[in-house]
């Protein structure tokens, strides 16, 4: 009987541990939050609430990360945060993320907007990852992506 509140809140500890995390992201602030692994290579995550596929990719990024400790984890969800929060959190919260996963959702009215900032070749599919080695230099990929692929871009 004793264990059934600890776990309840452990549960409850797991489902809020992103919640404060999650940022606003506006298209101007979007240059700084992809040169923030300064000289790391770093993966960017772009998914939705809605996208079927963003939770396996996420899955399988996230499981590559742990063997590759050096490459800065960024999640970006193009939902609006301000009607999507709490869903936004809890879903970043059953996610496999390492603890220092950068999270960020969208505030543009448009979001289009913070679409072509993020890569202005993208027409919105998704998941869409955006690979960003240690020099800066980005590649783009859309749809799942195969740990070899990502082994690949790490060489």
């Amino acid at each position: 009987m004793k264990r059934t509140p600890m776990m309840l809140a452990a549960c409850f500890t797991a489902l809020t541990a992103h919640a404060g995390d999650l940022k606003p992201l506006r298209a101007a602030e979007v240059e700084a939050v992809l040169s923030a692994s300064q000289g790391k290579p770093q993966i960017v995550e772009i998914w939705s609430l809605d996208c079927s596929y963003c939770r396996e990719n996420t899955a399988r990024v996230a499981e590559w990360q742990k063997k590759h400790r050096d490459v800065r984890l960024t999640m970006i969800a193009m939902d609006p945060i301000d009607d999507n929060a709490a869903a936004l959190s809890q879903v970043l919260a059953s996610l496999p993320l390492p603890p220092q996963t950068a999270l960020y959702a969208n505030v543009e009215a448009m979001p289009e907007k913070l679409r072509r900032a993020l890569d202005a070749n993208w027409h919105g599919e998704m998941p869409r990852t955006l690979l960003i080695d240690g020099h800066g230099a980005r590649q783009a990929s859309s749809g799942l992506l195969q740990p070899a692929a990502l082994d690949a871009w790490h060489r």
